[in-house]
């Protein structure tokens, strides 16, 4: 058992939807419980206790459209790339990176996304894997990587 607490609870209940000091006690993949932080500590003594340290405790979010490939590319300008429009930028930008991606390359873009989406409270990503210049066993990649 883990008690989440000491946070700002957010529940999208509209019975109980905000705790100022708020937990949740989960039991391996299941929410148990949510309430106020002293009664849930008062029903699970034995519970592992994460200290929220007034952060928002809250579930997590959904990102429905990311491409994973593109994870180290941020930032990234391609000398001479001048791209007037929407194609140009396919073809000069994004289907060249593309053509010049490794599976290491696959599997290192897929930690940085994963990293990142983590950090900012993603839990759930569906990625547009076109696989345009097809890279056998990518997807096992980022399923192991996930």
């Amino acid at each position: 058992m883990l008690l989440i607490g000491n946070g700002r609870l957010i529940t999208r209940d509209p019975a109980l939807p905000y705790l100022a000091d708020g937990a949740v006690a989960v039991e391996g993949e299941v929410i148990k419980e949510v309430g106020p932080l002293a009664d849930l500590k008062a029903r699970y003594p034995a519970a592992e206790f994460v200290d929220a340290r007034g952060g928002v405790i809250m579930p997590g979010l959904i990102n429905a459209h990311t491409h994973i490939y593109s994870g180290l590319a941020r930032g990234l300008a391609i000398e001479g790339n001048d791209p007037t429009n929407f194609l140009e930028v396919l073809e000069g930008m994004w289907w060249n990176i593309d053509r010049h991606l490794t599976l290491d390359g696959t599997r290192a873009s897929a930690y940085a996304t994963v990293l990142d989406c983590i950090r900012d409270g993603v839990t759930t990503i569906f990625d547009h894997h076109a696989s345009f210049c097809e890279i056998p066993g990518s997807l096992f990649a980022i399923k192991d990587v996930c």
